[in-house]
Order: C-alpha cells, then sequence, then structure tokens
C-alpha cells in the first residue's frame, strides 16, 4: 500500500512540475493551439498535456516499478507515441505519416513482448474465439482504432482528461477485482498523471490560487499517449494465460470514444469525406449545437462514460455472460447512432 501511495504522490508532483517548467517553453517555441474556425478558444494555448503526463509516468515509473522489459518497451513506445504527438501539434502532420508512426509503435508492442490480442473470448457461448495468426492483424487494427478514438474525442476542456481517467480507474479496479494487482500501479500512474493536467485545463488552480493560471491542452502528444497506454493496458488485462478481466469488458470501459469514433468515421464516409477529415460533427459539437454550455456537455458525457464503464464492471463482478454484455454493448452503439442521426438531421 506504501509503494502505490508512493507512486501515485510521485506521479502527481512530476506532472504538475512538468506543466509549470513546460509552459514558458511551449509559448517560446510555438508549440501552442491557435483558434480557428473550428477551435473556437481564445489566445494561444500551450499544447504541454500530454508531455507532462508522459514525464510523470517516466519517473514514476522509473523509480517505483521493477525493470521488466514490459516496461522498457512501453516506456520507449510511449516516448516515440509523444515524439510523434508533438510533431502533429507543431507541422499537422499528414494522416498518412500519423498512421505508419502507429504502426511502427504498434510492432513495439507485438513483437517487443509478445503483446497482441489472441482470444477475444466466449462472446456467442460458443466457447472462446481465438484468433491465432489473426491476432497480430486485429492488434493493430486495435491499436490504430483505439489511439485515434481517443485523439478525435478531445474537443473541449476538461473531456480527454475526464475521460482518460475514468477508463483508467476502472482499469485499476478490474484489476484490484480480480487480484491480479502486478499491473496496478500501470493504471495508478496514469490516472494521477492526468489529474494536474485536468485541473489546468479546466481553470482549477486559478480558482484555488485567486490567480490566473494559464490554461493547457492536452495536444495530440497527449490523446495519442493516452490511447496507446489504455490498449496497451486492456492487451495485458484480457491477454495471457492469467487473465484478469474479459475482452468483452474492454469495450464498456471505453466505450464513448470508441462509438464516437466509429459513428463519425461512419458519417464521414457515408457523405463521401475523409474519416480523418477534422469536422464539428463529434459528440460534444452536437451537444453544443442543441444548446449545452462546454460545462453541461462535459457533465453529461463524463455521467455516461461513468455509467458505461459502471455497467462493464457490474458485469464483470456479476459474471454475466459476455454474449449478453456485447448484445447490451452493441444495443447501446445502435440507439448512440440513431439519436445522434436525428439530432445532425
Amino acid at each position: 500500500m506504501y509503494t502505490l501511495v508512493a507512486t501515485a504522490l510521485t506521479s502527481f508532483c512530476f506532472a504538475f512540475l512538468a506543466i509549470k517548467f513546460f509552459k514558458p517553453v511551449a509559448i517560446d517555441m510555438g508549440l501552442v493551439d491557435k483558434p480557428n474556425e473550428r477551435k473556437q478558444h481564445s489566445g494561444h494555448i500551450p499544447l504541454i498535456g500530454g508531455i507532462s503526463i508522459f514525464i510523470a509516468v517516466l519517473a514514476a515509473s522509473l523509480l517505483w516499478l521493477p525493470n521488466t522489459l514490459e516496461l522498457r518497451m512501453y516506456l520507449i513506445a510511449s516516448a516515440m507515441m509523444v515524439f510523434i504527438g508533438v510533431l502533429d501539434d507543431k507541422f499537422d502532420l499528414r494522416v498518412r505519416v500519423r498512421i505508419i508512426g502507429q504502426i511502427i509503435i504498434a510492432s513495439l508492442m507485438i513483437y517487443g513482448v509478445g503483446g497482441y490480442i489472441s482470444n477475444l473470448g466466449n462472446l456467442f457461448g460458443l466457447g472462446d474465439i481465438t484468433l491465432g495468426p489473426m491476432g497480430v492483424l486485429f492488434t493493430y487494427v486495435a491499436i490504430i482504432v483505439v489511439i485515434n478514438a481517443y485523439n478525435m474525442i478531445d474537443g473541449i476542456d476538461g473531456l480527454i482528461g475526464s475521460l482518460s481517467i475514468n477508463t483508467f480507474t476502472s482499469i485499476a479496479i478490474l484489476f484490484i477485482m480480480s487480484g491480479q494487482t502486478n499491473y496496478l500501479s500501470y493504471p495508478l500512474i496514469l490516472a494521477t498523471a492526468t489529474i494536474p493536467y485536468l485541473m489546468f485545463n479546466l481553470g482549477v488552480f486559478e480558482k484555488l490560487l485567486g490567480k490566473e493560471t494559464k490554461k493547457i491542452f492536452m495536444g495530440d502528444a497527449g490523446s495519442m499517449f493516452v490511447g496507446l497506454s489504455v490498449i496497451w493496458l486492456l492487451t495485458m488485462g484480457t491477454q495471457g494465460e492469467q487473465t484478469s478481466f474479459r475482452p468483452v469488458t474492454a469495450l464498456w470501459i471505453c466505450a464513448i470514444p470508441l462509438m464516437d469514433m466509429l459513428a463519425i468515421v461512419a458519417r464521414r464516409y457515408k457523405n463521401g469525406k475523409s474519416p480523418f477529415k477534422p469536422d464539428r460533427d463529434h459528440l460534444h459539437h452536437i451537444f453544443q449545437r442543441i444548446g449545452f454550455s462546454s460545462q453541461q456537455t462535459l457533465v453529461l458525457i463524463s455521467t455516461v462514460a461513468v455509467a458505461f464503464s459502471a455497467i462493464g464492471l457490474a458485469g464483470e463482478y456479476f459474471n454475466i455472460a459476455e454474449s449478453i454484455m456485447l448484445l447490451g454493448f452493441l444495443t447501446m452503439f445502435i440507439l448512440y447512432n440513431l439519436t445522434i442521426r436525428a439530432i445532425v438531421k
């Protein structure tokens, strides 16, 4: 318990210090988000949330976690992901370049530590679905989907931070429920490292201290790093000889980013647009379009995300049939699509 507390405090403190250090550096380097027709904020906002979270994860991991091959590969892959994200934040890389980078990073996970998805669980009540060699291809797709799902959901203050903390906390609870606590420190470090970012992003320190503290954004470096961390943890938790939770549960604890991405990609494809072309048709944009404020939208989406995670945790705890959990998720996704289509029209 002492180690877990120390790990969490280390992560929080390093994230806070990294933000304070990198804010002026980012402004001097031009690593800032500028307002345009899609980004309706005032001023140039430093894009250092992801950098601060990675620095905190790196520091806490090196100080408190065992020096395993898996940890080393995760930190190397994360560093590469953050580096590509920083380049994207600064120079707006082409989609093809980002995807190639994500494929290379995915290879570190798949071939570096043998972390790939080979078993989808008993989704149809007929026994476990094993993918065999196709598991490698499936894992590449899953990694790219999850990385970009968290990247695309980052659109209003507090959203990516809240959803990330919800996902990491849910994974930590699943590790505790299963009794497989070897990996508990990973989501704990990530969750606590995200808290300072969220506080700066929402202006919490400004309200507490009564003085102006410049807002920061996550940036592509942060959202892609979060996505990579999520899929890495989900693979660790659902695959191998000693699994911590079932693959279908993973759908529930990252439901909002997945549903939003899959729905918007389908709409863009239907309208003849590139799936990666930015627009203002994400879930948070739609809520704002129908009259909700940014804060109301944040609270509403975050509450739904927590509810989805609670369903996944309950399904795991009560050992509800995986086929029922999958059917429930697909039903929610269909309802989500029908509702969004009705609103967009």
